[in-house]
């Protein structure tokens, strides 16, 4: 094995495939940071140019995409928040925060740390055990998909602000909403009202970027903020860096948040979101003081960030040794593999050992490359947020209609779009949480198809939730982490209410 990794690390070691996972680091955080605009359609676009090259410069050219655009969601959630992607919403609420602070380098740091940790711990697994790790992945079934989904719903106590029952109420609205549409189990057709465009469902894109992105510009028009951030930016002092400390203090939370992120991105169908969901919600519960989540926090941009990076690696675990793409990405990736004649699945570390090795090697320069070029990226994203907010905010408008528009070319969607931007601000002025909405809307189908096969399986017989040991092991934590959010809530009440009696006194 010593051998393959060094050979490995050898056939990268040239300007074309270095130079290509450069290229596509550029490519994929500028796609990455754009609302509506991710990482996967880059990869797309791109698809094509491996034609041409060979499987060690065309595939981690991909990977580059894949890895710098999910990291690149997070940089226009903390400058701006504006998510450039879901997974990047945990970041965006504990990094704006520090944004508004004063402390948007910091937050940028931390969040790049988190993503090149994350990254390289799900690296390391991919190469060591990748395939012990597929064999217990195919072992997940539905019922075990159920209880995880639903652990990962406990976040919402999280992130629902003062009120969990607002927040209860936007992820059962997110639930609902995702319902809309033909059913992928039972084929029922529910909620369309006899529609044909609402058939097909309601699409993310249009969603995430309706109930983030448009409230946020309406918000700072109606504010008619000028450059309230241009004097808070800085990349030099405590503010504008991590230091050694802090990262060595949460190194702990990174490992912690990337094994969260490796075992949800080995199991095919979760992706990126569940991860980063489930990685702030652990990170919020251990944490001694929960509450500067929401004002901010270095832990909070840390740990979604090293959870969907680690996810990166850890979905081409069931791609590479079962022919399972792991997520959407990973479908698109398995094309570029076919493209070059490689065929995913156990027989490929046997007939192509050289060229996987290869691509197990490509990822770790991808995040290492990654770290040098969105630390030099930093200077250039301050300067674009610093021009004129009317320029910068008609530009996010306008790539936010580009890019819901150009998912399926439909004025539809563009309809969504702007009905669910009226009520994100309406969520905003009434202190909903926007967060509980989405967490809702994508957990839920994933949710209801688990439902739907655990039943089907046991002929509706609810017993088979409590027969899977890991199952019964997921739903304990569920009922912990349901008691932690309830302790900690009563205690902020507790002491909210002794901080009045004393201002009485």
């Amino acid at each position: 094995m010593i051998e393959s990794i060094i050979g490995g690390i050898i056939s990268i070691l040239n300007p074309a495939s270095l130079g290509a996972i450069a290229f596509g680091l550029c490519v994929g955080l500028l796609f990455g940071a754009i609302p509506g605009i991710s990482g996967i359609m880059a990869i797309s676009i791109l698809l094509p140019l491996t034609f041409y090259v060979s499987p060690l410069v065309g595939i981690p050219m991909l990977l580059g995409i894949y890895k710098a655009g999910i990291y690149g969601g997070s940089i226009t959630g903390i400058l701006l928040n504006i998510p450039g992607a879901p997974p990047a919403i945990c970041t965006s609420m504990a990094g704006h925060p520090l944004t508004k602070r004063g402390q948007a380098g910091k937050a940028l740091n931390a969040a790049l740390a988190g993503s090149v940790t994350g990254g390289m711990f799900g690296n390391l697994l991919l190469m060591l055990v990748a395939v012990p790790i597929s064999t217990m992945a195919l072992k997940i079934g539905p019922v075990e998909q159920f209880c995880l989904i639903l652990l990962s719903l406990t976040v919402v106590g999280s992130i629902s602000g003062n009120s969990i029952l607002k927040g209860m109420i936007c992820a059962g609205f997110g639930i609902l909403l995702s319902m809309i549409g033909v059913s992928g189990v039972s084929g029922a057709i529910r909620f369309t009202f006899g529609s044909d465009y609402l058939l097909s469902g309601i699409q993310l894109i249009p969603m995430v970027i309706g109930v983030l992105c448009l409230p946020e510009i309406i918000h700072q028009v109606g504010a008619c903020v000028r450059n309230y951030v241009q004097q808070q930016f800085t990349l030099k002092g405590e503010n504008g860096t991590l230091s050694f400390k802090e990262y060595k203090q949460n190194f702990l939370l990174i490992l912690r948040s990337g094994l969260i992120g490796s075992i949800i991105g080995a199991m095919p169908g979760l992706g990126a979101s569940p991860a980063a969901f489930m990685a702030y919600s652990e990170a919020q519960r251990k944490s001694k003081n929960p509450d500067e989540f929401k004002k901010g926090s270095i832990q909070g941009c840390m740990a979604p960030e090293a959870a969907n990076n680690a996810v990166t690696s850890s979905a081409m675990i069931p791609m590479l040794t079962l022919g399972i793409p792991g997520d959407d990405v990973t479908a698109v990736l398995m094309g570029a593999f076919l493209i070059q004649g490689l065929t995913p699945g156990p027989n490929i570390f046997i007939e192509h050992t050289s060229i996987v090795y290869g691509i197990f090697a490509a990822l770790f320069f991808c995040d290492i490359l990654l770290f040098f070029v969105a630390k030099f990226g930093f200077r250039l994203w301050i300067k674009i947020v610093d021009l004129p907010k009317s320029l910068i905010f008609s530009c996010v408008t306008i790539f936010a209609f580009l890019g819901t528009y150009s998912i399926n070319q439909s004025l539809f969607d563009i309809f969504c779009l702007i009905c669910f931007g009226i009520i994100g601000y309406l969520m905003r002025l009434f202190h909903f949480s926007a967060g509980a909405l989405i967490i809702g809307f994508i957990l839920g189908p994933i949710l209801e198809k688990a439902y739907d096969q655990s039943m089907s399986l046991s002929g509706g017989d609810y017993t088979i939730f409590v027969k899977s040991p890991f199952a019964v092991f997921l739903l304990i934590l569920c009922v912990v982490s349901v008691f932690s959010i309830f302790r900690m809530r009563t205690r902020k009440a507790k002491k909210l209410y002794d901080d009045n009696i004393q201002l009485g006194q």
